[in-house]
């Protein structure tokens, strides 16, 4: 990968010419997340830190993916400690014999003329001597050592533009684009998943429906899911027909119209509990993950404590104390509950994975603190599952919700458990014979397609976050 082209590292090799090394740091970290024998991305980190230990720790990391790379090991040698110069051997004088000479009367040397350097200073030591040190090294031939090759190394320019904020929301919001619209594309490989992401829009329709018939077409005397009666038909319970498509309950209230405005309290039980599961769910095993020792110990006991206790025999508990409670109340103590056990474990040992990754060391290394590793790193990696993990929490508090209904425990607001109770309720009373089918068919079928459109959702959301089925796109 050429660290000139790539747009990760050209982003990251400019915000260090601007001055900015922090974001640069977070930047290649986050790189070295999905890249990690990237050698280059290394060296670069090493001109994002300040810290000389911290250089040296990332540059060797490089330098283990890639031995032979030359700039790694240049900018390394920088690091290193000078070695000890070491003094060549002094060879001694050689011993000459004297010579004797006759006396010779000593005559003034003339002026030295205008020559090499060489011949000067031999003519200051005089010309001929034999124990001149010059006039020994002119005798012998000159070696010229040849200069060291010059190693090439990673040169980052002055800087020419800074980049401010928006500049950094934009492009980590293309940088999630792109991540999106390829989960989407595998994710759209599953048509069981598209499916069901078509159940969960038409209940969505259905939802917003009801009050806008109610408000244009619908008399709310006649077609009010709680008080309305049709005074044209009886006896009640009547069966489908023109005016109610689905017919009237044993009290005169049209089955359609309750279907429909049970649909928004359904989706508010199933919201409220998969937004409570995956905060409950990530924020324990994230922090599990992170810190581990104690905490981890006192999460995972825990966790297997609520385990234990299945979270709809929970729910007709908590509903037979509390017989007032609303959708969102029943759907935040499922997900307490849920998100405290099962999806708490599951989560724990996808966390437990991605911080043993080399990135999460490299964040470490470059001080990061433990705010900054959960919020930039574990969380991010763990959002695919929790996403899995909500989907799967629908369906649960959906089913739970309407255990309880249809026990009568709770009858606050109306939803598909409650058409179902009354039907089993008032059928008898009102001399119909068995209970009347057309209401129950309908709630039936409303329960187990809107559990299996988020089930099937699921599905595909596996496909997303499972790096074996990611491996197969």
């Amino acid at each position: 990968m050429d660290p000139t082209t790539n747009p990760t590292l050209k982003q990251a090799t400019e915000l260090i010419r601007a001055g900015d090394r922090h974001q640069a740091s977070v930047l290649l970290a986050k790189f070295v997340e999905a890249y990690p024998h990237n050698e280059h991305a290394w060296h670069i980190l090493s001109y994002a830190l300040e810290d000389k230990e911290q250089q040296i720790y990332v540059l060797k990391r490089a330098l283990r993916i890639n031995p032979s790379n030359p700039h790694v090991k240049a900018r390394l040698d920088k690091f290193s400690p000078p070695a000890p110069k070491s003094e060549p051997p002094r060879q001694p004088a050689p011993i000459s014999k004297p010579i004797s000479q006759p006396a010779v009367p000593i005559q003034e040397a003339p002026p030295p003329r205008q020559g090499s350097l060489l011949q000067t200073a031999a003519a200051a030591g005089g010309i001929g001597a034999p124990s001149s040190p010059l006039t020994r090294a002119a005798s012998q031939p000159i070696v010229v050592s040849k200069p060291a090759p010059k190693i090439p190394t990673y040169e980052i320019p002055k800087p020419t533009k800074a980049y401010g904020l928006w500049h950094r929301i934009k492009t980590r919001a293309t940088i999630s684009w792109r991540r999106t619209k390829m989960n989407w594309r595998i994710f759209a490989m599953s048509p069981l998943a598209i499916i069901g992401l078509i159940l969960i829009v038409l209940f969505g329709i259905m939802a917003v429906a009801h009050p806008i018939l109610m408000n244009t077409v619908w008399p709310r005397g006649i077609y009010d899911p709680a008080t309305g009666f049709d005074m044209m038909i009886f006896p009640h319970p009547s069966l489908p027909g023109s005016g109610h498509i689905l017919g009237t309950d044993s009290l005169g209230r049209d089955v359609l119209s309750m279907i429909l405005a049970a649909t928004t309290p359904t989706f508010t039980v199933g919201i409220t509990a998969a937004l409570t599961t995956a905060i409950v769910g990530t924020l324990l095993s994230v922090t599990a993950a992170y810190f581990q020792g104690k905490v981890d110990f006192v999460i995972t006991n825990m966790a297997d404590v609520f385990l234990l206790f299945p979270a709809p025999i929970i729910m007709v508990i908590i509903g037979a104390r509390f017989r007032d409670l609303g959708p969102v109340q029943l759907g935040l103590f499922y997900g307490l509950v849920t998100g405290a056990g099962a999806t708490t474990i599951v989560m724990r040992a996808q966390a437990l994975q991605v911080a043993a990754k080399p990135f999460m060391e490299a964040a470490h290394v470059a001080g990061g603190g433990p705010w900054h590793i959960i919020t930039k790193h574990l969380i991010p990696s763990v959002m695919p599952l929790a996403a899995l993990q909500m989907m799967i929490a629908v369906t649960g508090a959906v089913v739970a919700d309407g255990f309880i209904s249809f026990f009568g425990i709770t009858r606050t607001v109306n939803n598909w458990g409650t058409i179902i109770y009354d039907a089993f309720i008032y059928g008898n009373i009102s001399g119909f014979y068995g209970p009347p089918w057309h209401m129950l068919i309908p709630a039936a079928a409303c329960f187990s397609l809107f559990a299996l459109g988020f089930y099937l959702v699921s599905r595909g959301l596996h496909r997303v976050t499972s790096p074996s089925l990611r491996e197969d796109h």
